[in-house]
């Protein structure tokens, strides 16, 4: 028997602590020290006959599920980190200036979606939007840096023509979606840290930051790469 996080539920290891991500409740949980280790031999099946009723527990709350198979997904940890200090995101303006056309509106559309799938059906159906835009046969290349910025530039007109401020979650999920339309391959990736708690998105590519610090995965723990999941070794 083994022990597989559930499709809506992502977690990373911030030093000492676990860090639980339940995208169906839009809600991150931090385990303390006993929970975290008890959490670390789950999924290597060295779980202790006193240490069952916990296990329990995580099945009925839906954090994990019994299977046949190993759990196949790498879990990032971030053990010696202090953290990052600046927690305030700005949209990554660029001195290019883009004119409104077809390539800005359907931005513009995409943010729009994003944004009501997270107000209407929460972070999950967002996700899972992501993941289904993913075509399994589909070859996905990885694109000059130029095309990236571009890309980033154009995303950037759609939110500055949102009538509301625009978040790095939505930001990124934007990006990734265009991204994907292109057969590109680049992740959302959401790191995070806790004392004090923070939580941060971003676009990745070929193990490169898009439009943001280069420090984010030394900075933070990541908590979720969609939808190229990182696969265990």
């Amino acid at each position: 028997m083994y022990y597989h996080l559930n499709d809506h539920i992502y977690v990373t290891r911030f030093r000492d602590e676990f860090i639980v991500l339940d995208t169906k409740k839009d809600k991150y949980t931090i385990y303390l020290k006993q929970l975290s280790e008890l959490l670390s031999t789950v999924f290597e099946k060295k779980i202790s006959s006193e240490n069952k009723s916990i296990v329990k527990k995580l099945l009925n709350d839906n954090v994990i599920v019994a299977k046949d198979t190993p759990y196949p997904f790498h879990i990032s940890m971030n053990l010696t980190s202090t953290g990052v200090s600046n927690a305030d995101w700005r949209l990554p303006l660029n001195t290019k200036k883009i004119k409104i056309n077809p390539t800005v509106l359907n931005a513009l559309f995409t943010l729009i979606k994003i944004n009501f799938y997270i107000k209407a059906n929460g972070l999950y159906s967002a996700i899972h939007l992501i993941k289904r835009s993913k075509k399994n046969q589909s070859k996905y290349t990885v694109p000059q840096e130029e095309d990236l910025i571009n890309l980033a530039n154009i995303v950037n007109k759609a939110c500055l023509i949102y009538p509301t401020r625009t978040k790095c979650l939505e930001w990124a999920m934007t990006f990734v979606l265009l991204a994907l339309k292109r057969k590109w391959k680049c992740n959302l990736e959401i790191g995070v840290q806790n004392y004090p708690f923070f939580a941060h998105a971003w676009v990745e590519c070929a193990g490169k930051v898009v439009m943001d610090s280069q420090d984010l995965r030394q900075g933070l723990a990541v908590i979720l790469n969609e939808p190229f999941r990182k696969l265990k070794i």
